[in-house]
């Protein structure tokens, strides 16, 4: 299993591929909430519900992904995934309920959030979805930080950083490594990177494309 960015017809920095190939791999691996098997159910999740209409989500949930996740977290998938602008404090207060944990629900956000960057980066080069590597055996280390603080936000929140992006999945730290490592090579205004727009052109479409996507944030 190896990342197909060799096919596409725009070129793909090595750091951007060797970045998403380390994503793939680690979706695979035990994290702090989800064993590697639960993880790759979590992308594979994400995957089927974007190719519904919101409200249609329910058909997507394959038998073998129904049953390796509980209903909190597929809900929690496709709320991120295809339901992103409607969710609410009281969706995410009903999930709680539901038993799922704070901090699983944030290693959720992060892998479904990575998916979506790795799946979107593919598609926009016109190849299809990368396969996925088989599940690593072992065991959550239910890891979470106490460097956190209240700020308001659903969970808590990192609390140093520069910005609320940088702090949002703060709770759990190897949520927030793996989605940075996944981004970062991705944003290809760096110093030396050569571009065709400045940042603030950049800026001024993301700012665009988020208005239309409805994103909260």
């Amino acid at each position: 299993m190896s990342m197909n960015y060799a096919e596409a017809e725009l070129p793909v920095a090595a750091d951007t591929a060797a970045a998403h190939e380390a994503t793939l791999q680690a979706f695979a691996q035990p994290g702090a909430w989800w064993s590697g098997a639960d993880r790759l159910a979590i992308v594979e999740e994400a995957r089927s519900v974007a190719e519904c209409s919101p409200g249609a989500e329910g058909a997507a949930s394959t038998e073998q992904d129904a049953g390796a996740l509980p209903p909190a977290a597929v809900e929690a998938i496709h709320g991120i995934r295809n339901r992103s602008g409607q969710i609410t404090r009281s969706w995410f207060d009903n999930l709680i309920d539901m038993g799922l944990p704070r901090e699983a629900y944030v290693e959720i956000a992060s892998v479904v959030a990575s998916s979506v960057i790795v799946d979107t980066f593919a598609q926009g080069l016109g190849l299809d979805k990368p396969p996925l590597p088989a599940a690593t055996p072992g065991e959550p280390s239910f890891e979470t930080s106490t460097d956190v603080v209240d700020a308001g936000a659903w969970v808590p929140i990192a609390r140093e950083g520069s910005a609320n992006i940088l702090r949002s999945l703060g709770l759990v730290p190897s949520a927030l490594k793996l989605f940075f490592d996944t981004f970062r090579p991705c944003y290809y205004i760096r110093p030396g990177a050569k571009f065709a727009l400045d940042v603030p052109q950049v800026e001024l479409v993301a700012a665009r494309v988020s208005a239309v996507n409805e994103c909260f944030y």
